[in-house]
């Protein structure tokens, strides 16, 4: 049986500041939470499940690493972020922040500046973890990569990648001076993407939904880049979603290196 306490200390991690402060994140769902206990059981504070959601779990080879607790579905729906909840949740510890790598980053590493969207940020981590890239580096006004959201769609790719917060500015400032990658950034006015010649190891940098890269940071870049537009009609999309966009250009690379 879950007590009070409990209750009230799972519902308080529906908010960032909550998070922040006791270092763990909620994980919801079969799959996601499965995919925890194989690779990171030791990190799981709480297991929270209802006697539906049961069979879709198999929590008796882990029950001496966490509390699992068997709730009712009233209960449940008061725990979960989800409109429509399985049945399974996870209070997991976050990892201890590291610092940024300097030089093993892997040839390709992306950095987002100003990320809002907690869906896009989820998507751009699990884009991540499809092309090998190790660690993202986000400014630190970008979502929480701990928000429920991003958790979701990510579809566990954050047990995966590394993902950083810091200033971008000076962060891009250090690694041109010291010559680290070749830093790539996305400007609607830069280089056609398929005229491109990709140089390891580099940095990708993606921009703000609503307002794309900022000029200052752009004007660090070694070079900036654009997906052509090919459909030939005047009526046209004005431009892509930013994880799309990365998508495209995250193939392109790994087609010409690999």
């Amino acid at each position: 049986m879950i007590s009070k306490q409990q209750i009230k200390y799972i519902r308080s991690l529906h908010q960032k500041k909550y998070r922040e402060q006791f270092q763990v994140y909620l994980a919801e769902g079969a799959k996601l939470v499965n995919e925890i206990l194989e690779l990171i059981p030791e990190a799981v504070q709480y297991l929270l499940y209802t006697s539906k959601s049961l069979p879709l779990i198999d929590i008796s080879r882990f029950e001496d690493r966490f509390q699992a607790i068997e709730v009712k579905s009233s209960e449940f729906e008061i725990l979960s972020t989800q409109k429509s909840p399985q049945g399974i949740l996870a209070v997991v510890r976050q990892p201890e922040t590291s610092l940024i790598p300097r030089q093993d980053l892997g040839d390709l590493t992306l950095a987002l500046d100003s990320i809002r969207d907690p869906g896009n940020l989820g998507t751009l981590i699990r884009l991540a973890d499809w092309f090998g890239i190790k660690n993202i580096i986000c400014s630190e006004d970008t979502v929480e990569c701990y928000n429920p959201k991003v958790i979701q769609a990510s579809m566990g790719a954050i047990l995966r990648v590394c993902i950083h917060y810091t200033s971008l500015a000076d962060y891009v400032k250090e690694a041109g001076k010291n010559q680290v990658c070749y830093l790539y950034g996305t400007s609607m006015s830069g280089t056609d993407l398929y005229t491109i010649s990709f140089k390891t190891p580099a940095i990708i940098l993606l921009g703000n939904e609503s307002n794309g890269v900022d000029p200052m940071l752009s004007r660090s870049m070694h070079e900036n880049v654009y997906i052509p537009n090919f459909n030939l009609s005047e009526s046209r999309s004005e431009s892509l979603n930013v994880s799309i966009a990365a998508g495209i250009i995250c193939a392109e690379f790994r087609r010409q290196n690999g």
